[in-house]
């Protein structure tokens, strides 16, 4: 079919390598900024915090409010007093909302909520099921920050702390212009008495903290990690640099008995290293989101990074080692800053005590004051933490929220581009060695506009997506934006199927079934299963032969294609053919960069039975013709229309009429 120029040109612009997420289910009670997602698998539910309520709904089906053993809403309206007398300080209805900031499960079924109640944070204790107190909401402080568009981040500890008490350690700034910056942990309480003191970081001191964003925390044997970025001590003297960080706390820390009194003594951190390697290495240097995924020899922890803010926005993702961690914690070399004015510099190895920084011991208040004072000056490592060669790396984009799933040997990572409104999908996996691969599967659009708050994962299953209005649920296989056999065969949780030449979600069955590449095992089999696409055109039209692979190259006739003035490779890597002529008819064909074939173009550009038009009296003709079309097809409507309104009145046709043992008395 011939198009006009200018709507050809809005069809190419248009046209992008993303594939459209269509959802399988969607929650909304209203346009109330569904802000916390948290998944708890065990008992099937998903809670969700929007602005004055909690929801608890069924993880497989959100939509599915049908009874409360799958729906729960809870209000969390504050007291209205409270609330009028914040806004009459000067906070906007919105902030003086009750929102939920922290949501935990604990092992004894009940939930542990912070919530904000006109700026006055409180915690409670929540049945999980029905959301009602099992304990009186107490008001608490440097827990839960009361302000949304901070960097907070917090993590709940029910074992491994002092005298076994569970308690939360947040990675949070506290005072009235919110000045003081760190990691804490409240007051550790049994039986309504507070057994030991609160925890936390020295805030007056740069080299501890320096105007951290936090994006994550976690907690792994008898340690707890926060992730976060902030700006370089060891830099200060030549500017302004941000540094991404690893701190590492032991759970049984005390303080000191003098000396850091109240203080953590065990407190380190590390430089995180996610740079494209060069004789000038290029760092991504702004950590943005973080996620931990366990395995049995090891612990990685999977981070989104992007470049300084600048016209030139760059981001990548990386992944780090738990055990290398600890190993540059536990045995690597200090660095020090002798006076203010001086270079940081390595601390020689010989002034290190034998009670190191970092190390747990039985009982902190019994260290040394000397120790302690070593301990206080010496927090920062001198190497920093490796994390390979990016995963992925693109320009242009800043790469938020990162979530990955771990199916067999393979971890699938997403990660949301909030400019774009997609969420890639990655897999990574270890090879035989030391081998790391990774194969970008897919680009996935987010179908509604909307400010993305928060996204949740529940593993081989659901992607949940959090925005103002709704709450969006979508398989994470999304085997149909697969049309070619490599891009399957690499998705762990995808086949392709032989004989329909289509990508289908795996099914245990396909590993031992005739006609089936169920893995990047036998992808090798892909090299003759390009799927192959009629294309039919007419001379002077342009058409778009997707790729959706920017490792990839084009051949016409099996001869590498040259780009030209009308043959143009696209960002997303498909092919632009502009002007179509005759001699431009034949198979055209992307494959990989080892060669595998990805999809397969048969273009017919028909020269015989159309034309473009080039002049005016042209266009009229082609005009006149497609108006005969239209008025024979509403012609055909209005004859169609007239038999159904004479006729729909009249009951359904019996079975013995199908049968032709009755005369019908339908008059047409």
């Amino acid at each position: 079919m011939w198009w006009p120029p200018f709507l050809l040109l809005i069809l190419i612009v248009t046209t992008g390598t993303a594939s459209l997420l269509q959802p399988d289910n969607i929650f909304s009670a209203g346009r109330i900024e569904y802000r916390k997602l948290l998944v708890d698998a065990k008992s099937a539910s998903l809670y969700v915090g929007a602005r004055d309520h909690i929801f608890r709904l069924w993880i497989y089906n959100v939509n599915d409010t049908s009874s409360e053993s799958l729906y729960t809403d809870r209000e969390l309206k504050g007291d209205p007093e409270e609330t009028a007398e914040c806004e009459r300080s000067g906070n906007s209805p919105s902030e003086c909302a009750s929102w939920l900031r922290l949501l935990f499960v604990q092992s004894d079924g009940s939930l542990l909520a912070c919530t904000t109640q006109a700026m006055r944070p409180h915690i409670a204790k929540l049945d999980a099921l029905t959301m009602r107190d099992r304990e009186i909401p107490q008001s608490i402080i440097g827990v839960c920050s009361p302000h949304h568009n901070l960097n907070t981040t917090a993590v709940f500890v029910e074992f491994g702390n002092p005298d076994g008490l569970p308690t939360i350690y947040s990675g949070i700034r506290t005072g009235l212009s919110l000045e003081n910056h760190l990691i804490y942990r409240p007051p550790l309480v049994f039986n309504n008495k507070e057994v030991h003191s609160s925890m936390r970081t020295i805030y007056t001191d740069s080299k501890w903290l320096n105007e951290p964003q936090f994006v994550g925390s976690y907690e792994v044997g008898q340690y707890v990690y926060f992730f976060f970025r902030e700006l370089a001590v060891e830099f200060e003297n030549c500017g302004r640099t941000v540094y991404s960080r690893v701190a590492r706390i032991c759970k049984n820390d005390l303080g000191g008995k003098n000396v850091l009194r109240q203080v953590f003594t065990s407190y380190v951190k590390a430089r995180l290293n996610c740079s494209i390697s060069s004789q000038f290495p290029f760092y991504f240097d702004h950590i943005q989101s973080v996620y931990k995924v366990a395995s049995e020899s090891d612990t990685f922890f999977y981070a989104s990074f992007s470049t300084a803010d600048s016209p030139f926005v760059a981001s990548a993702v990386c992944h780090f080692s738990l055990n290398n961690i600890n190993r540059l914690f536990d045995t690597g070399l200090f660095s020090e800053q002798p006076s203010v004015t001086s270079a940081w510099i390595q601390t020689p190895p010989e002034q290190v005590p034998n009670n190191r920084p970092g190390q747990c011991v039985s009982d902190s208040r019994h260290t040394s004051d000397a120790d302690l004072h070593f301990a206080k000056s010496h927090l920062l490592m001198v190497d920093s933490v490796p994390g390979g060669e990016p995963i992925i790396h693109q320009r242009d984009v800043q790469f938020s929220t990162i979530l990955v799933d771990k199916i067999d040997n393979k971890h699938v990572i997403f990660v949301y581009v909030p400019s774009r409104s997609e969420i890639l999908k990655i897999a990574h996996w270890r090879e035989s060695g030391s081998s790391v691969k990774s194969f970008h599967l897919s680009n996935l659009k987010l179908p509604f506009s909307d400010k993305v708050f928060d996204i949740s994962l529940l593993s081989n299953e659901y992607l949940f997506v959090a925005d103002e209005a709704r709450v969006s649920q979508y398989r994470v296989s999304q085997c149909e934006a697969h049309y070619d056999c490599r891009r399957c065969a690499f998705d762990p949780y995808c086949s392709w199927n032989i004989a329909r030449a289509m990508c289908f979600t795996k099914e245990a069955i396909h590993s031992t079934a005739v006609g089936w590449i169920p893995d990047a095992n036998s992808a090798d089999r892909c090299s003759s299963q390009a799927k192959s696409t009629d294309v039919k055109i007419y001379p002077g039209d342009a058409t778009h032969l997707r790729c959706n692979s920017e490792a990839s190259s084009w051949t016409f006739e099996k001869e590498p294609i040259e780009q030209n003035e009308r043959l143009i490779s696209t960002v997303g890597g498909g092919l632009v053919l502009m002007n179509a002529t005759v001699t431009d008819s034949g198979v055209y064909r992307c494959q990989a960069s080892d060669g595998t074939p990805i999809v397969e173009y048969r273009l017919i550009v028909d020269g015989e039975n159309c034309a473009q038009p080039r002049t005016l009296d042209q266009f009229r003709s082609v005009q006149r013709e497609w108006c005969k079309k239209y008025d024979n097809y509403k012609e055909s409507l209005s004859k169609w229309q007239n038999w159904h309104e004479r006729n729909s009145h009249c009951p359904r046709v019996p079975e013995q009429f199908k049968a032709g043992k009755l005369n019908s008395n339908v008059v047409i």
